[in-house]
């Protein structure tokens, strides 16, 4: 493409960026031993000190991590400073005193720590359940919502704060399709632009400040070449980065993966998912493979799923590792809807529908079941023996809006939404643990007034996040302290 047209098309990028902000106009929960300066069930830090902590970088332990503020504690994780502020013991928070930089004493919260607005816009990446799921992202001490006015991030280092400053990302000349976080950072892609073979897409990402005192945001945008048109998913990698898929299936799913920085005016090789197997799409990814998800809804003999990796995704040694069929391992007939979430370790989460459909029926949905199907980057067998019914049912039929979003809290332990079987209309958030006999956690349940495929979930630092829509305007984000107690 000549220079003329480049231009031309990245100036139309950052017009319509401009339009939209002129008009006022996507778990998965992470594994907090491998955010820097996070762990499961770690103190939670709250107040505006100031910035005054060192760089966060090249440390080669805690000591090289002291700042002037008496409120901030450095600890160095893999040579880079992280910082809490006023740790406190796990379900209780302490605030800094913005004067004599003192910590106070702590308060305790409970299992539903907070909720807070989001007053920016209403949710963005097309709006809805799958508008949400795109558009949420957790890397403590912050989360990510995209909105129909732009990205806005929040600091939750007090989880009780009902209202914590919103702090809008600058650096982003367009409204993103999907958001993703991987590692310590967020990345952001668009629309593109152009009739192709070639096409532009803008591309940013933001590492995320390990400084919770941290006021301003600002992304890379840069604007690259690709010769498929347009994103339509992103899974993040066991390093840092993320791949891009297309869902086109006579395609073959085509994938990219990029890890930031990024170059600008780069040019994006997509690869096919070789050998993808028949009516199956791309669904998450583990390490260096991509994982392939089917619902067999009755074809095949069986409501079954199928799983399968692709090894060495997204170059041109892409190689499909065979099918595997879950049903033993799930102890019953499955089917949609489902959900996926994958661990920074390359694990795999999933959420669908435990069924019956015997001969002659009638077919009955049985629970919402939970399974933790693939155990790193380095397994490769899909196993759902170890799982749990998160709600039971005995409800008409099947395809019913029952099991909902789930997100890792660590290798351990998951947030999970589900209908209540009480009232189908809405949703429980509820903590799951395989330790032992998997089992629901007691005393740690709360209900929202939505179904649960109207709700996106992401999870940082021993904390899950939920995203709702608001009832008249806007959306809001739940807070839930993982191992804490609803009273």
């Amino acid at each position: 493409m000549n220079a003329k047209i480049l231009l031309a098309s990245a100036a139309l990028v950052c017009a319509l960026g401009a339009a939209a902000a002129l008009s006022g106009g996507c778990s998965l929960g992470l594994d907090p031993n491998l955010i820097p300066g996070s762990e499961a069930g770690a103190d939670v830090v709250v107040g505006d000190a100031g910035s005054d902590a060192p760089p966060p970088s090249a440390c080669k332990g805690d000591p090289d991590c002291k700042a002037s503020n008496g409120c901030l504690t450095g600890k160095c994780v893999n040579n880079a400073c992280s910082y809490q502020l006023c740790p406190a013991s796990n379900c209780n928070v302490s605030v800094c005193d913005d004067q004599s930089h003192t910590c106070s004493a702590p308060t305790a919260y409970t299992f539903h720590a907070g909720t807070f607005h989001v007053s920016l816009g209403n949710i963005g990446c097309g709006g809805g359940g799958a508008g949400a799921r795109k558009c949420f992202a957790a890397i403590y001490p912050f989360v990510f919502v995209g909105t129909t006015n732009g990205v806005v991030a929040y600091s939750v280092a007090d989880p009780a704060n009902s209202s914590p400053t919103a702090i809008p990302v600058a650096g982003l000349p367009f409204f993103p399709n999907i958001l993703v976080a991987s590692g310590n950072t967020v990345y952001f892609v668009g629309q593109y632009v152009g009739s192709g073979p070639d096409y532009k897409i803008p591309i940013a990402t933001l590492t995320v400040p390990p400084d919770p005192t941290a006021s301003e945001m600002t992304a890379t945008t840069v604007f690259d070449t690709l010769q498929v048109p347009g994103v339509d998913a992103l899974y993040p990698d066991t390093s840092g980065g993320v791949y891009l898929v297309r869902n086109d299936a006579a395609k073959f799913y085509p994938a990219a993966r990029i890890t930031a920085p990024l170059k600008d005016l780069d040019n994006l090789t997509f690869q096919p998912t070789a050998g993808l197997p028949a009516n199956s799409g791309v669904a998450a990814a583990s390490g260096s493979r991509l994982v392939t998800f089917r619902q067999d809804n009755g074809t095949g003999g069986a409501y079954d799923t199928h799983f399968s990796l692709e090894g060495s995704a997204a170059t041109a040694n892409a190689q499909n590792q065979g099918e595997q069929s879950i049903l033993s391992s799930l102890g019953s007939e499955n089917a949609a809807p489902s959900y996926l979430a994958q661990s920074p370790t390359g694990g795999l989460l999933w959420s669908t529908s435990a069924v019956s459909v015997p001969d002659g029926g009638p077919s009955t949905t049985v629970s919402a079941r939970l399974a933790w199907v693939l155990a790193d980057q380095g397994a490769s067998a899909f196993d759902a023996t170890t799982h749990v019914d998160v709600s039971t049912y005995n409800v008409a039929g099947l395809g019913a809006d029952l099991p909902g979003p789930v997100a890792w809290i660590d290798d351990n332990t998951a947030i999970v939404i589900s209908a209540p079987p009480a009232s189908q209309t809405q949703s429980v958030v509820n903590i799951a643990t395989r330790n032992g006999t998997p089992s629901i956690a007691p005393n740690r349940s709360f209900q929202l007034a939505f179904h649960p495929s109207e709700l996106a979930v992401a999870a940082s630092n021993g904390f899950g996040y939920v995203l709702t829509p608001d009832q008249t305007a806007g959306a809001n984000v739940h807070v839930f302290g993982a191992t804490c107690n609803n009273n």
